[in-house]
């Protein structure tokens, strides 16, 4: 069943949203898409990172159940995206001056939600409490394992860094610098630990097509020596 347009907003109050997200078309859609018993943990909008889907801003809703991405088309069409919690392996955070890049991982695929930079650590610290600990690590082989935890670290670093909260009890106000080199430097490095991850991926593959093929390498042969 549907939820009710007012528990809606007593969910988004109880987070600090207030009712300014009514102005935001999707939000209207939303009670059609949650159900009766979800209540929404963390709201945001933003981009998925997928070519198709990059040019247009999603509304991003994270429940107890589901991280649901909704965006409205012409008339009462709207197109959603959904993510059980229950398959997301791992969630990551990439961080740039001014926007964040939360990546999702299931074990079929890779969702990645470009988002205002405090939406981004809203969402990926609640979504993180809810993955389970050491779920990502039962699957994949030691060095892909080692290699893919070595990319996660280095991607986190720029988070760490930029996070707004990490230092504001030990340092004054600082007047805003001027970012824009530095953004242009932190996209850079964004493009080149993408093209880590990638490589790490295919590797993965490879390690597991080989061990597929040993595998039955080996079946062949008892098989072999059993009809003989």
């Amino acid at each position: 069943m549907p939820l009710d347009r007012g528990i809606i907003n007593q969910q988004l109050e109880a987070l600090g949203e207030g009712s300014r997200w009514w102005n935001v078309r999707e939000l209207r859609d939303l009670p059609a898409v949650l159900h009766e018993d979800e209540r929404i943990l963390a709201i945001a909008r933003g981009k998925i990172g997928r070519p198709r889907w990059l040019h247009h801003q999603w509304l991003m809703v994270l429940t107890e159940r589901r991280l649901v991405c909704l965006r409205t088309g012409l008339g009462a069409y709207w197109r959603q995206l959904e993510v059980p919690i229950s398959q997301i392996v791992r969630v990551s955070l990439r961080i740039g001056p001014f926007r964040g890049r939360v990546v999702v991982v299931t074990a079929g695929k890779t969702y990645r939600l470009l988002l205002p930079r405090t939406d981004a650590y809203r969402l990926q610290s609640t979504l993180a409490g809810m993955v389970q600990p050491g779920k990502a690590l039962v699957s994949g082989f030691g060095p892909a394992r080692m290699a893919r935890r070595v990319v996660d670290h280095v991607l986190a670093l720029p988070a760490v860094a930029l996070d707004p909260h990490a230092h504001q009890e030990r340092l004054p106000p600082q007047p805003p610098p001027d970012t824009s080199a530095l953004e242009r430097h932190v996209q850079v490095l964004e493009d080149q630990l993408h093209l880590l991850q990638q490589q790490v991926d295919f590797l993965e593959q490879l390690l597991q097509r080989s061990a597929a093929n040993r595998q039955l390498t080996g079946e062949t042969a008892a098989n072999e020596r059993g009809s003989a």
